[in-house]
């Protein structure tokens, strides 16, 4: 009887073991899943776009008339359209430039201009209007195109500041004494305004003396004069002098 007892109770083990093996090669074996890829529909941010610079205000009674420069920038820029909008001398200045050179070589200066005058230290700009002033050094548009440079190379993000004030300063002074008699749109004067860039961006720190000097010839020699946006540069000069003080 005890024997029986035992071939029973090891028949039980033996059938649950085979049991559990069927069991377990019946189990369906979950692989783990992997985590979806993380996918970035953002687009790269774009780099920080040129700084604008705001007109300076020179006079507090008076605003910068930023209309002339979106009038400046409209179209394709100055023609015998429109010229006559932008003041009378400066009207007549552009005729003696398109009559020296010939209606086909003043349409090329004048693109050269609108091409290069914005924006202001762009590489492109500055390449358009140093080959302006080396195609047609003898015009008119050539001051307008030095002052402009003096503004392009101070912005200029290919340099140190040291030499964008070096580069600047050479083009402002070749405005200034080479252009004395160079009008701008709105009859505004590349030497006068050079003067004015001159003592507020270049001498106002490192040579204070020569930056006093300069503005004491604009409130001198430069009485109603203004810059392209109806600004008095004599007031400008009487401001910043006030600084220096």
């Amino acid at each position: 009887m005890r024997t029986l007892i035992v071939i029973g109770a090891l028949s039980v083990l033996v059938i649950g073991g085979l049991m559990a093996v069927i069991l377990f090669d019946e189990e369906e074996v979950v692989e783990p899943v992997a985590p979806p890829p993380v996918v970035d529909d953002e687009p790269e941010p774009k780099p920080p776009p040129l700084r604008r610079y705001p007109p300076q205000r020179f006079d507090n009674d008076r605003m910068p008339d930023e209309n002339r420069e979106k009038k400046l920038n409209a179209g394709s820029g100055v023609d015998e359209n429109n010229v006559i909008e932008f003041g009378k001398e400066f009207h007549d200045k552009w005729y003696e430039d398109r009559e020296r050179l010939g209606r086909e070589r003043h349409k090329e200066l004048e693109k050269l201009w609108f091409d290069g005058r914005r924006p202001r230290g762009d590489p492109d700009s500055i390449d358009k209007l140093e080959k302006l002033l080396e195609e047609f050094p003898d015009t008119n548009r050539a001051g307008c195109a030095a002052f402009e440079l003096g503004h392009h190379y101070m912005r200029s993000r290919a340099l140190s500041l040291e030499e964008r004030r070096k580069k600047a300063e050479e083009y402002w002074h070749m405005a200034e004494n080479r252009y004395r008699e160079s009008l701008c749109e709105y009859n505004s004067h590349p030497a006068a305004m050079s003067k004015l860039a001159l003592a507020t961006w270049v001498y106002r720190k490192s040579n204070p003396g020569r930056a006093r000097r300069l503005l004491e010839e604009i409130i001198e020699k430069h009485k109603g004069e203004t810059d392209h946006l109806g600004q008095p540069l004599e007031v400008a000069a009487r401001r910043f002098l006030e600084r220096l003080k």
